[in-house]
């Protein structure tokens, strides 16, 4: 009895916490429309089709706002791109727009290059450490990130000291993001003291940023007029979270298959020795011309996209592809399934960068950046910042795996794609080659 009245009130959801991936790849993988789920109290619906996503970001997006679930991000985003709505979130992503594109985007993407040959450089010298993938590729973006977006650069005390902070804010989001109610966010628990303690960390370094505010925080000072202060604040903590935490995660996916996958290594390594001379050194005009290294990136996030999931609540009543949707109820639309339908991905569990080079896939079926209006705006400084990986670290380093097959390793689905639990664990060698250009 007691199980049966349990069933009823929690539903789906003891499962999905349990395994927010899998759960989603068993509900959705193969089904052409929405799958309706209980999650505790709420009715929600799993997207996982392109013709939904569509619906959803798109054609239909004026009948659905914000999922609450982002709501439970504002302790530590405030409300920063991901978190607003309305005249606020317009505002902002007016004003961010031009930063993110033309000249200023290829001033920020120079700057972040100049941080990763410097870094590439330094890295050498840590020949046959055993190297926590998530670790150096968050200390490593989030510098790439303050280079390209702030104007500033961060040594490796400071990128070590925001990076702990990271983890700590997004462990506790993780566990806390599904719960029906938070009581460690309502009483001052340890757990919620060293949450506290991580914005703080995060507040501290990025008050240097807003006093001399450039680049995309410079395009957003009028705004305080209108919004008031905490907007520079909401977006700085934004754009360092956000920029830094997915990169970071997908560049850790990437280095990893490189390591484990030596045929993909033959397979970049002459146009990636192209681009960066063999040595420690990449021209960012560049990466506009590295089919091999872009198809290798474009793979990696269809595989393992860092936002693997995304929540928007219907406004009213509405019907995704035959599948009803009530009003109130919250749409959880997942990347991560949605990169791996049959339907629309050939051998869809296969990693095969050849793919986007002899297709181009269906826009509304590769989506790791979003679709619609809430595009990441940071898309396409992202995906230089991955290229560019990809030509150093296959052009200065032979690279090997110390964490087993990748076909073995499991993601754990939280706030963001996080790393296997036995983590992403890799030793180099410095090539001859590179060592004669350096």
């Amino acid at each position: 009895m007691l199980a049966k009245i349990k069933e009823a009130l929690m539903g789906d959801l003891p499962a999905f916490a349990a395994d927010p991936i899998g759960f989603v790849e068993t509900r959705t993988l193969g089904q052409p429309a929405p799958v309706p789920v209980q999650l505790g109290p709420k009715k929600a619906v799993l997207v996982a089709t392109p013709s939904a996503f569509r619906h959803v970001l798109v054609d239909g997006r004026d009948r659905y706002g914000k999922g609450s679930e982002q709501a439970r991000l504002r302790p530590l985003l405030g409300d920063g791109l991901i978190t607003a709505s309305g005249d606020r979130w317009k505002a902002a992503r007016d004003a961010v727009k031009s930063s993110f594109g033309g000249a200023s985007l290829q001033q920020g993407i120079g700057m972040a290059m100049g941080v990763l040959c410097q870094e590439t450089a330094m890295l050498a010298a840590r020949e046959g450490e055993l190297l926590d993938l998530h670790a150096l590729m968050g200390e490593l973006t989030m510098k790439m990130v303050v280079a390209a977006l702030f104007h500033a650069r961060m040594d490796t005390q400071q990128s070590a000291a925001v990076y702990g902070a990271g983890v700590v804010a997004h462990e506790r989001l993780t566990e806390t993001m599904w719960r029906a109610i938070d009581l460690d966010m309502l009483l001052p628990t340890r757990k919620h003291r060293r949450f506290k303690s991580a914005i703080r960390t995060l507040e501290t370094h990025i008050a240097a940023f807003l006093s001399n505010p450039c680049g995309p925080l410079a395009a957003l000072t009028p705004l305080q007029q209108q919004f008031g202060p905490a907007v520079l604040r909401d977006e700085a903590m934004t754009m360092l979270v956000a920029g830094f935490e997915t990169t970071a995660m997908a560049a850790a996916w990437l280095v990893y298959i490189l390591a484990a996958r030596p045929d993909l290594v033959d397979w970049l390594r002459p146009e990636a020795e192209g681009a960066s001379n063999g040595g420690w050194g990449l021209d960012p005009a560049r990466l506009r011309d590295l089919p091999r290294c872009k198809a290798m990136v474009q793979e990696v996030l269809r595989l393992y996209p860092s936002t693997w999931w995304v929540a928007r609540q219907a406004l009213t009543d509405d019907v995704i592809d035959g599948t009803s949707v009530p009003k109130g109820a919250t749409i959880l639309l997942s990347p991560w399934a949605l990169h791996r339908q049959p339907a629309h991905w050939a051998e869809p569990s296969v990693f095969n960068p050849q793919r986007f080079i002899d297709t181009v896939p269906d826009k509304f079926a590769f989506v790791p950046f979003g679709m619609g209006p809430r595009t990441c705006v940071g898309a396409q400084l992202a995906l230089a910042e991955l290229t560019a990986l990809a030509v150093m670290m296959v052009s200065a380093f032979d690279l090997i795996p110390e964490s087993g097959q990748v076909e073995r390793l499991r993601p754990v689905g939280g706030v963001t794609l996080g790393p296997p639990t036995r983590g992403l664990k890799i030793r180099i060698s410095t090539r001859k080659a590179a060592r004669i250009a350096a």
